[in-house]
């Protein structure tokens, strides 16, 4: 079956280069432009079957060839033909899809889109992540933010990207957990001020707590507590919060069974996703470099 779709999108692809070179009869009587409108379609087309038959190379040079299509028709499709040869180039080959997507927010941006190059630019983001480069992925997300901020239009999207700078850039051993904790704050100030947020604030104020502890400040961290209790008063009466008072006194101490104790207890009640675990491993590393600790637990 596979092939078949195959063979119907080298079909179309040949009729498409056909029609957009034309013949010397159908040259005289027909423009560029119609010939360029009558092969795009035959690309699409094209493009479409190679999917059906999952030859991803095949269809994103299909999409390409839209593209020089729709530069002489000038339909304003450019970025979207190179969005479509990128998702389809991604299937085997994250570094091409990646320089298609860079010149779909090219065009976007030159285009005043700048809500679809802020969308592939998170894209790009995400890609970075899944395949680890972190530090990539940080100055995607960053990148994204900064379109997300000047299209105006989706404040959640530019906090969100935000946020995946200031958990991502923690994880390089060069993180800057200053402007880690910084991000947490401003953007947890910011959901305080929104009803419908501030139940949000508290999960980015405990995130601070363990980057302050992280960076071996378990002092700020103690001012740092009674400052986003200020700010919100229902914090206090929050696991969270207990957690982290107990985690100072345990770091204070240098007690590493304590520590060890009261992740595991939490752990049980809220289970610790990866970053936390992370910061916390790094935390725990500071007071006995030895013990590592898996997912589900600090035992």
């Amino acid at each position: 079956m596979d092939s078949n779709y195959v063979l119907k999108g080298d079909e179309f692809m040949m009729k498409g280069d056909k029609a957009l070179k034309g013949s010397t009869f159908g040259n005289i009587f027909g423009s560029k432009g119609e010939r360029a409108e009558k092969a795009l379609e035959l690309y699409k087309s094209a493009a479409t079957q190679y999917k059906l038959g999952k030859k991803w190379e095949k269809a994103c040079e299909a999409y390409q060839r839209c593209i020089t299509c729709d530069q002489t028709l000038k339909s304003g499709e450019t970025g979207d033909f190179y969005v479509e040869a990128a998702k389809a180039i991604s299937n085997v080959n994250k570094a091409e899809s990646i320089q298609l997507y860079e010149k779909a927010i090219e065009h976007y941006a030159n285009e005043n889109r700048l809500d679809n190059a802020s969308r592939y630019k998170k894209e790009i983001a995400q890609i970075y992540e899944s395949e680890f480069e972190f530090h990539l992925a940080v100055k995607a997300y960053q990148e994204a933010a900064d379109l997300f901020q000047a299209d105006g239009k989706r404040t959640s999207d530019y906090n969100q990207m935000r946020l995946k700078v200031a958990e991502l850039s923690t994880l390089n051993a060069s993180g800057d957990l200053i402007a880690a904790i910084k991000i947490f704050e401003e953007i947890g100030d910011k959901y305080m001020e929104n009803k419908l947020t501030a139940p949000s604030a508290k999960e980015l104020y405990f995130k601070s707590c363990l980057l302050y502890l992280c960076n071996n400040d378990s002092v700020g961290c103690g001012i740092a507590l009674e400052r986003y209790l200020d700010k919100d008063p229902s914090f206090g009466s929050a696991r969270q919060y207990k957690f982290i008072v107990n985690l100072i006194k345990a770091v204070d101490n240098n007690n590493v069974q304590m520590f060890s104790d009261e992740c595991f207890e939490f752990n049980k009640i809220i289970p610790l996703d990866k970053w936390k675990l992370n910061v916390l491993n790094k935390i725990k590393e500071g007071m006995q470099p030895i013990q590592q600790v898996e997912d589900g637990g600090f035992r």
